[in-house]
């Protein structure tokens, strides 16, 4: 049995999820100006369990020849990410998520379970895939709006910083390759694409629990 390219089976498999999120309500107004601070701020904090999670995973399963083709120090983001939300939130923002000021929404927490029960490690390629190469693609232009429409510091926006990635287009063209290299059967490649599938949905949901919270239940310390 043949396959496509793994990144080519990806990119075509994931095109519909991939729009149907990316045109969701919250980040629709977030890009255009139409949400504030705070709603990034709150975008932000579900970011943070979803890449400790995300990177536990990677960790755990780093000696899985998938799973460390992909694991490049220079992604790592929980780090930055902490650091963004103790300006966005404040220094004491752990304890503000503990106590529920800072609100994990339902949808966040339904993706941090699915990283963490995986039923093969290749599926973390999914995961991976879909977040990494996001936030070195339309990452950088969530960045660059917040910025401008809502006066975001740089200090909040380290997340979308990669340090020792000079080009992305490079980088993610290696990033493309080295998928394409991987020794998947046809059986494993069609279940990443699944699972790619399924991360998308998960980060559409997780957009339109913050579309529901845009009442105020997430709002940044000033």
């Amino acid at each position: 049995m043949t396959t496509s390219p793994l990144s080519t089976a990806l990119r075509e498999a994931t095109t519909r999820a991939h729009e149907d999120a990316e045109h969701s309500p919250f980040i629709t107004r977030l890009m255009n100006g139409g949400a504030s601070a705070s709603d990034f701020a709150a975008f932000t904090a579900q970011l943070h369990p979803v890449y400790v999670a995300l990177e536990a995973a990677m960790d755990a399963h780093a000696d899985h020849p998938a799973v460390a083709a992909l694991h490049d120090p220079l992604l790592i983001r929980t780090p930055r990410l902490a650091s963004d939300l103790g300006v966005l939130f404040g220094p004491d923002w752990a304890d503000q998520v503990a106590d529920g000021r800072i609100a994990i929404l339902p949808a966040t927490r339904a993706y941090v379970e699915r990283i963490g029960s995986v039923e093969r490690p290749e599926a973390l390629v999914a995961h991976h895939y879909v977040r990494l190469l996001g936030d070195l693609s339309g990452g950088q232009a969530i960045a660059s709006l917040v910025a401008r429409h809502y006066a975001v510091p740089d200090a909040a926006l380290t997340f979308y910083r990669f340090d020792g990635i000079d080009k992305a287009k490079p980088y993610k063209d290696a990033y493309r390759a080295t998928l394409d290299a991987l020794q998947l059967d046809a059986e494993t490649q069609a279940l990443v694409v699944r699972e790619a599938i399924r991360t998308f949905r998960l980060n559409q949901a997780v957009f339109a629990d913050l579309e529901q919270a845009r009442s105020g239940a997430l709002r940044a310390a000033s």
